[in-house]
């Protein structure tokens, strides 16, 4: 691993957070009718993680291509059984690197999801101001208004926090947003399934 790194810019599915991404589309599509428009949901899904329709508004997408039993509580249970959560020993990761670098995070997610995150790490880890306490900055998309791997998401991420590319290591699940990183001048580390990123840190002597 290239040892001039100053900044470490996170994904946060399937690095931070564990996720069952496959899982909950299934439990998603299992509420819709069998003559759903495809092209209906991806738009919401699209729309809502770049902050462009609020959760109501996605809700009702969704419900728009379900069932007609299918109720609002349905949608909501369904969408956040993609989050399982974040085990303490990366919360203990990520106070060990602000030590030594900068830390953020970057991710696509949605106003629904990161509620979820701030009652979990609430009552499970007693973490009031998650962004605040582990991150110099959380750059989410819906709030940004953009996603990866759009170019410019990386842009802007750089541009706001004064960030060198050349000097940051991004980490990520998904090989196309590593792939616009370093198309960027990042430097980039792919978390292959099933791989735990406090270890391969720890291994690597970032803390």
């Amino acid at each position: 691993m290239k040892r001039k790194i100053k900044n470490l810019l996170f994904d946060f599915g399937n690095v931070l957070i564990d996720i069952d991404l496959d899982g909950a589309y299934a439990r998603l599509e299992s509420l819709f009718r069998k003559d759903f428009k495809r092209e209906v949901v991806e738009k919401a899904y699209l729309d809502y993680e770049c902050g462009r329709i609020s959760t109501d508004l996605f809700i009702n997408a969704m419900l728009s291509q379900s069932e007609h039993k299918v109720q609002a509580l349905d949608v909501i249970e369904a969408w956040n059984s993609m989050l399982i959560g974040i085990p303490e020993y990366r919360l203990d990761m990520l106070d060990k690197l602000r030590l030594n670098f900068n830390v953020y995070l970057l991710s696509n997610t949605n106003a629904m999801h990161i509620e979820w995150v701030h009652r979990h790490l609430s009552h499970v880890h007693h973490v009031e101001d998650f962004e605040k306490q582990y991150f110099d900055h959380a750059y989410y998309s819906h709030l940004v208004g953009d996603r990866k791997p759009n170019a410019s998401f990386f842009k802007f991420v750089s541009e706001d926090s004064y960030m060198t590319p050349a000097l940051t290591l991004f980490i990520d699940d998904m090989q196309a947003n590593l792939d616009t990183a370093a198309s960027l001048g990042f430097q980039t580390y792919l978390v292959k399934p099933g791989e735990e990123i406090a270890l391969f840190l720890k291994e690597e002597g970032f803390f």
